[in-house]
C-alpha cells in the first residue's frame, strides 16, 4: 500500500520511492479520477499496439491468426493495471517532448486518493 513515507521533498526534488522528478520541472500537480471512459480508451489502444506489434513481426498468414490473440492479450494486460486513481504532475521535458502530464503513482484505495490530494497541495506549494 502507498503511504506518506513514500514521497518526499527535498533537495528541490519530488521523490517517490526510487522516482525523482526535479522540481523546477513541475509545472503543477493534480489527482485524476479514471472513469470508465478512460479505462476504456485506455484499454483499446494498449490491446491495438500490442497486435499492431505482432502483425509488424509476424508473416501474413501466421500474423493474422495470432493478432487477435495478442488483442486479447493486450486486453487483459490493460485491465490488469487499471487504477482509479492518480497522482499526475505537469512535467516539462528537457527535450522537445515539451510538457505532458506524468502519473507519479496509482491507486484504488479511496484512502489513498485523500493521501494523493494531500501530496498535490504540498507539491503546488513547493513549486
Amino acid at each position: 500500500m502507498i503511504g506518506d513515507d513514500d514521497f518526499k521533498i527535498c533537495d528541490r526534488k519530488l521523490r517517490y520511492k526510487k522516482d525523482e522528478y526535479p522540481l523546477a520541472s513541475i509545472k503543477s500537480a493534480r489527482v485524476k479520477t479514471n472513469a470508465l471512459q478512460d479505462h476504456i480508451l485506455r484499454i483499446t489502444c494498449i490491446g491495438l499496439v500490442v497486435s499492431s506489434v505482432v502483425l509488424m513481426i509476424c508473416p501474413e498468414s501466421l500474423g493474422l491468426f495470432t493478432a487477435p490473440f495478442a488483442f486479447s492479450l493486450g486486453i487483459l494486460s490493460a485491465l490488469a493495471s487499471v487504477r482509479k486513481y492518480e497522482l499526475q504532475i505537469e512535467f516539462q521535458h528537457s527535450d522537445e517532448t515539451g510538457l505532458q502530464w506524468v502519473s507519479v503513482a496509482k491507486s484504488n484505495q479511496p484512502k489513498v486518493k485523500h493521501l494523493f490530494e494531500h501530496q498535490a497541495v504540498s507539491i503546488l506549494a513547493r513549486i
